[in-house]
């Protein structure tokens, strides 16, 4: 049996050699959980996992350690002597802490991983957009090229579009200016054409001024041909309401000229009442051989103040009273005159009467006239019916 004194030696001992043993034990902990965390900083802080392996590989556990971690994660801690700190308890503590660390840190870079997936996702998707970026880019590049041809473009058709339309204005000014020489071609036919129709209706009104002329004419020779059988007495007196004209003319016809026995159709005093002035007398014969006969008597009423004259339309006798000025100047020349109706016969030859401003004779001047001849009326030829 050992003593007392080899027994507490041999305690001693043992404990010097468990303390001995517990201080291995924690350098290596330590060690190994300097080593642990160590990692985990690196893969929490951006360390990559090979650096990790490689501390981790650097520091490997020792097998006490991992035999002293095997055991503290599947064999119960036994129990500890009561009053006494068991040091391994602490161990075991710090070891268990540092397992649930390290199953964080596993989560963790698991969690890592999915990221790191997701963060290579997401690089190739940076990388694609950026791709496309810089295809988007290229193609805004030309698309701004082609804005700014289509702007120059646009410029271009702008300056065109002026210059179209400043010729679409000269244009127009040309088409103003070929209408209005049309209009003026046309108003210069038309011109024309109304000279044309102004031409035809002098034309047409000279024939109208011929026709009205040859019309006038006929009317005074049928005017004409109705007096062709009057005569006109003047100066005879005796003018009354109840005066028998016929009675008045046959008493003149007998006393002055000595004619009886004739035929008297009509008879009348005509013209404007003259108190003082007796007016004169129209007488139409029946027969034109009694009112001849009257006509070569009518040269024994020179000197009285009767008259005897033919009836003649009034255009007629305005071109004979223009006619005998002109016939006294010709016999005074010495030619052979005659006085047909409202014609003058010189020499035999018709005149032409150029002016008409010669001095005009009154009845009793052309009564003077008509007697200058032979006293017999040969100036006046009834005879003819000229037209």
């Amino acid at each position: 049996m050992p003593s007392k004194s080899e027994k507490s030696k041999g305690t001693k001992r043992k404990k010097g050699n468990d303390s001995s043993i517990d201080e291995s034990q924690n350098g290596n902990n330590s060690s190994l959980l300097n080593s642990i965390l160590g990692a985990a900083h690196n893969v929490l802080y951006g360390t990559s996992t090979h650096s990790n392996e490689q501390q981790l590989t650097a520091s490997p556990t020792p097998p006490a350690m991992m035999s002293t971690v095997t055991m503290s994660t599947s064999t119960p801690i036994s129990a500890t002597r009561p009053g006494t700190i068991d040091p391994d308890d602490d161990i075991r503590r710090q070891i268990a802490s540092t397992n649930v660390k390290l199953d964080e840190i596993l989560v963790r870079l698991a969690k890592l991983d999915v990221i790191e997936a997701k963060l290579s996702a997401l690089d190739n998707s940076v990388t694609s957009l950026n791709v496309r970026v810089n295809v988007v880019e290229v193609k805004t590049t030309e698309l701004e090229k082609s804005v700014d041809f289509i702007s120059d473009t646009v410029e271009e058709a702008k300056s065109a579009l002026d210059t179209v339309k400043s010729v679409g204005n000269a244009v127009n000014e040309t088409k103003a200016a070929i209408q209005d020489i049309k209009s003026m071609k046309k108003v210069q036919v038309d011109s024309q054409r109304h000279e044309r129709t102004i031409e035809t209706m002098c034309k047409s009104m000279d024939t109208l001024r011929k026709q009205n002329r040859e019309l006038e004419e006929q009317i005074t020779d049928l005017r004409w041909r109705s007096m062709k059988n009057n005569l006109i007495i003047t100066g005879l007196p005796g003018e009354n309401r109840g005066e028998d004209t016929e009675q008045t003319v046959r008493a003149f016809l007998d006393c002055e000229m000595g004619i009886k026995n004739v035929a008297i159709g009509n008879k009348h005093r005509f013209g404007r009442f003259n108190r003082g002035k007796p007016r004169p007398i129209v007488i139409r014969f029946l027969f034109a051989h009694d009112r001849e006969m009257v006509l070569r008597n009518r040269y024994k009423l020179r000197g009285s103040p009767f008259s005897v004259r033919e009836q003649f339309p009034v255009e007629m006798e305005d071109r004979r009273r223009k006619l005998f000025p002109v016939a006294d100047q010709m016999r005074d020349r010495g030619h052979h005159v005659k006085i047909v109706r409202d014609k003058l016969f010189v020499d035999g030859e018709l005149y032409d009467p150029s002016d008409d401003d010669e001095p005009e004779l009154d009845d009793r001047e052309e009564e003077e006239f008509l007697d200058a001849d032979d006293g017999m009326g040969a100036t006046i030829d009834t005879s003819m019916n000229l037209r």
